[in-house]
């Protein structure tokens, strides 16, 4: 962990002490990588379970009427066990750059309530939820909110915030912060803010992270700092879809890192489409959590043909490299015309809590543009007799219509959830009673014991074999040749020496005729799987 926060007299700290939330009940998960063999291994991807009391945050008042655009962060409170929910709210009618910054509060996760404060009025009204408004500098997006417990006390909160002040007049100047040299409005870009209560927030900086429309900042354990946004690169050959808001366009997802959250690196991009995607597949953000032995993530893909956006599992050991265990939603969209139908926006991070890992999301009626009815588009092809959409028309960047601008979100709030450390698993990619197996890369796990996270389906079961001696590996993947050629197993760790398992177990202990601890410093393991869902591994010392 980090030091306590150095501070100076008049002066923000030098360091925020970091805070993870879930650092106990982090669970662990398997990658494609962790095994130099794979032989009839696919990978089973868990859908989510919708809350049934979706949604859990409607449009309520004036200035949320259109959209409760739970897109920023939520999370359990550590100082009042309260969850918080930092997020977006926008009217009815215009366009989406009547976003601004509003708050709910839970204490069950599920009934909100949206308290009365008295930091922003809207038209008349004395009190809101609204914590800076259009007049505090334009619009607000993407809210990263981290929690600092063991910081001073007007430093306990801090906030990563992208703001477009308007071009002129009193929503120019973004409010706190010092205008550009020679500059009379404050230019777009991310924000940085810190409070006492998450309530209140006082300016602490600009920042020169340059990003195009989205920021998802985390701390991590060691006070570090980590950026994932959307990044741009020229459509793929085969990938152009010319309704497309940003056509010609290539949307991936690109890293950031800082020691301090001042001082940024540059970026580098971590996951863009490959030989795997359809032609049309982009990504808007990816959403992380620490879990043990790296990170899950929650991508938001795009789907540019139908305009839609669901959500993808990925996962990492370092943050960098990450993989995608299927190209199958884990969020699956609603039907069209009902909340979560048509996009499913991500927050900052999912949640643990009480053995579920939840995600909060905002879900949208409509596409990500309804292009498909697009009144004036029509009325001007059947005017001017085109014969089919007009592609060349851009007008204010927008590909969508004639109309400048992207029409709103009409969304709520809404989660899912899925039982802690069962999001994805191994199976057989033959299903039926044709075998699968999985051989590790070495291990050092002499004396420790071997627990697993499956579950057997009918008649299914699951053994596993210890080997010692040299690895000679081969081609990694499927087609792996020669792994171990001068392995053998371990005598009483064999196979055949396996107690097989059955059943369903978060963390059952594997048993040969030799003991149940690894005999041997190290080693390999084999796993064969048949009817079996192997959702992780774990070597411990008990």
């Amino acid at each position: 962990m980090a030091k306590k926060a150095a501070t100076k007299k008049n002066s923000a700290p030098t360091v925020l002490p970091p805070y993870v939330a879930n650092e106990k009940q982090q669970f662990s998960f398997l990658m494609s990588e962790d095994f130099l063999e794979r032989r009839n291994i696919a990978w089973r991807v868990e859908p989510a379970e919708e809350d049934p009391n979706n949604p859990l945050v409607e449009p309520k008042y004036p200035w949320d009427s259109a959209c409760v655009f739970l897109h920023g962060s939520v999370m359990v409170d550590p100082f009042d066990k309260l969850w918080k929910a930092w997020y977006l709210s926008k009217p009815l009618g215009g366009v989406t750059s009547s976003r601004i910054l509003t708050y709910a509060e839970s204490e069950d996760g599920v009934r909100w309530t949206r308290p009365e404060l008295d930091i922003a009025l809207h038209e008349g009204k004395t009190k809101s939820n609204i914590l800076l408004d259009l007049d505090s500098g334009g619009l607000c997006q993407h809210p990263s909110i981290i929690v600092h417990p063991d910081a001073e006390p007007d430093w306990r909160y801090e906030m990563y915030l992208l703001r477009y002040p308007e071009k002129e007049g009193p929503r120019s100047i973004v409010r706190g912060f010092p205008l550009p040299e020679g500059k009379t409005a404050s230019t777009s870009g991310v924000y940085r803010y810190h409070s006492a209560d998450g309530k209140r927030w006082q300016a602490w900086e600009k920042l020169s992270l340059e990003t195009r429309d989205s920021i998802l900042v985390h701390q991590l354990a060691d006070g570090t700092y980590r950026s994932y946004y959307k990044g741009i690169l020229p459509v793929p050959p085969g990938g152009l879809v010319p309704y497309d808001v940003s056509v010609g366009d290539c949307r991936i997802i690109v890293i950031r890192t800082s020691e301090d959250g001042s001082n940024w690196s540059g970026y580098e991009p971590v996951i863009t489409p490959d030989w795997m995607d359809p032609q049309d597949t982009q990504f808007m953000e990816l959403d992380t959590v620490p879990e043990r032995g790296g990170y899950i993530g929650m991508l938001a893909v795009y789907h540019l043909l139908t305009q839609t956006i669901d959500i993808q599992f990925a996962a990492s050991r370092d943050g960098k490299h990450w993989w995608r265990p299927d190209r199958r939603p884990c969020v699956p969209l609603n039907k069209l015309g009902e909340y979560g139908g048509g996009m499913i926006w991500p927050l900052q991070s999912p949640i643990h809590h009480d053995g579920r890992l939840y995600f909060y999301y905002a879900g949208c009626e409509g596409l990500h543009h309804d292009f498909m009815t697009t009144e004036l588009v029509q009325g001007f092809r059947k005017q001017f007799q085109w014969p089919h959409y007009p592609t060349g028309l851009r007008l204010e960047q927008d590909a969508y219509s004639p109309n400048a601008g992207m029409t709103g979100f009409n969304c709520a709030g809404c989660r899912a959830s899925w039982k802690a450390g069962r999001l994805w698993a191994a199976v057989t990619a033959s299903g039926g009673p044709l075998e699968g197996m999985l051989g590790t890369k070495p291990l050092s796990v002499g004396g420790k014991r071997l627990r697993v996270n499956a579950v057997t389906v009918r008649d299914g079961s699951l053994q596993v074999e210890l080997l010692h001696g040299k690895s000679i590996p081969g081609r990694e993947g499927p087609l792996a040749e020669d792994v171990g050629a001068d392995e053998k197993p371990i005598p009483g760790f064999s196979r055949a020496d396996c107690t097989t398992f059955k059943g369903d177990s978060e963390s059952a202990l594997i048993r040969w005729k030799g003991g149940d601890r690894c005999p041997v410093d190290e080693i390999r393991a084999r796993f064969y799987l048949n009817r079996t869902r192997l959702y992780s591994f774990d070597w411990t010392a008990e």
